[in-house]
């Protein structure tokens, strides 16, 4: 089959991706998707010399590690299968901004089971995706779309590594708990900032198209 925009110029490289960034509202969404799995892998790359800080099993490490995907996967699951379009798109907001202030029950060094409690809280947030995935697709022009996707899910996995490795980096300086505490606070700050930028975006894009509307009229 034919390559979608058949017959029109299309960018390649670093043409074709500011081709995508160019747009201030898929930039911002862009930024939906990198922040969170940016504070959200700290917990599970520092599982191990958090079990190792409080003295608990093998066993206790695998409920740590597997406490944040099953809560992720709990909260996909409900929001895809109970929940309406229109409910996902109005959670997406409020579920990432709070995604990492579960990690605040790190502060006081918690057990294992408090711990994994609020990493299964955290991945439960993630059912935000849900919604977030519609505004990208709504928002990015369909000739642009693969590459945009490519684009998106470079930056997860690229982040989710610089992630993990400044968390390494600060249980260097800092113990375990504090460091995954501080990154709920870290975290909730720059995602409020994410939001922020979002709702800006649409905003001026709703101006524009108001204004476009009218000359058009």
């Amino acid at each position: 089959r034919p390559a979608r925009g058949a017959g029109r110029t299309t960018a390649s490289g670093l043409a074709g991706t500011w081709a995508v960034l160019r747009n201030r509202r898929v930039r911002a969404l862009m930024l939906m998707f990198w922040v969170p799995p940016l504070f959200a892998v700290v917990p599970e790359a520092l599982a191990a010399p958090y079990a190792d800080e409080i003295g608990v099993s093998t066993a206790a490490l695998g409920l740590l590690m597997c406490a944040l995907p099953v809560g992720t996967i709990a909260g996909e699951l409900f929001a895809g299968s109970f929940l309406s379009a229109a409910t996902r798109s109005r959670i997406v907001l409020p579920l990432a901004v709070t995604g990492v202030l579960p990690y605040l029950l790190y502060g006081p060094k918690p057990g294992v089971a408090l711990a994994a409690v609020a990493l299964f809280l955290a991945g439960a947030t993630g059912a935000y995706t849900l919604g977030l995935d519609a505004w990208f697709v709504a928002a990015v022009p369909e000739e642009t779309r693969g590459r945009a996707m490519t684009l998106m899910t470079a930056g997860m996995m690229t982040v989710q590594g610089v992630g993990m490795a400044g968390a390494g980096v600060a249980a260097e300086f800092a113990p375990v708990h504090t460091v995954v505490a501080a990154t709920g606070v870290l975290g909730t700050l720059c995602l409020l900032a994410a939001a922020a930028e979002l709702r800006a975006a649409g905003a001026t894009e709703e101006r524009d198209g108001a204004v476009r509307h009218v000359a058009h009229g």
